[in-house]
């Protein structure tokens, strides 16, 4: 993709509604579906298995070529998430499973939250020296990787739901191109997930046969 601004024609309304569709309840619905169907099928003898790391490594660098389109088209509403906030109230962590397994695989926190630890995201950005806003103060209430300037984390590192998910106010500051990559953009996405489930249950098949 290359790097030139979108022109700035207005989405049309289907084409928002259609957005707004697949950014929030089939993306939702779909992430959750997909964490547990992969949760509950990876055969964790295979996650130290190097074949195994490789595939994983291959989806994962999808998924981050993924975020950072989303993040290109999330620049034209970052004004609206900046005075509102609400996607990153509260101090839950976001990653989930899938997150946790394609940027880490040998990960110790395979459960469906992670509730001890540091974001392995935060842990790769900060071996790669690339964490933003370091000087930043970290804001009371929110998500942990959360600053007063914005994320401490580049777009590829954070959780898949983080750049998936748009709300009808950001949506209605893209223009019809931003809208319609968008969409592309979140089909891949889904595909993605369901490439993951698809390789947890072949593990299954590798600790008996032996093969890849």
């Amino acid at each position: 993709m290359d790097n030139q601004p979108m022109a700035r024609v207005p989405a049309r309304w289907a084409t928002r509604m259609r957005f707004l569709f697949y950014a929030r309840p089939l993306f939702r619905a779909w992430e959750i579906i997909c964490n547990h169907l992969a949760r509950w099928l990876t055969d964790r003898r295979v996650l130290h298995d190097v074949r195994y790391q490789r595939q994983l490594a291959q989806l994962d660098l999808r998924r981050m070529a993924i975020q950072r389109g989303l993040g290109r088209i999330s620049r034209s509403h970052a004004h609206v998430c900046a005075r509102c906030g609400h996607c990153c109230k509260g101090t839950r962590e976001r990653d989930a499973f899938l997150d946790r397994i394609l940027q880490q695989p040998q990960t110790e926190h395979l459960g469906a939250r992670r509730r001890t630890g540091e974001m392995v995201g935060f842990q790769r950005a900060r071996e790669a020296q690339c964490v933003l806003h370091l000087a930043a103060a970290h804001l009371p209430g929110g998500c942990p990787e959360l600053t007063c300037q914005g994320c401490r984390l580049p777009n590829e590192l954070r959780p898949m739901q983080c750049l998936a998910y748009f709300c009808g106010a950001a949506v209605r500051a893209l223009s019809q191109e931003e809208c319609e990559q968008g969409i592309q953009l979140i089909r891949q996405l889904l595909r993605l997930q369901w490439d993951a489930v698809r390789l947890a249950a072949r593990s299954r098949r590798w600790h008996v046969s032996g093969k890849a």
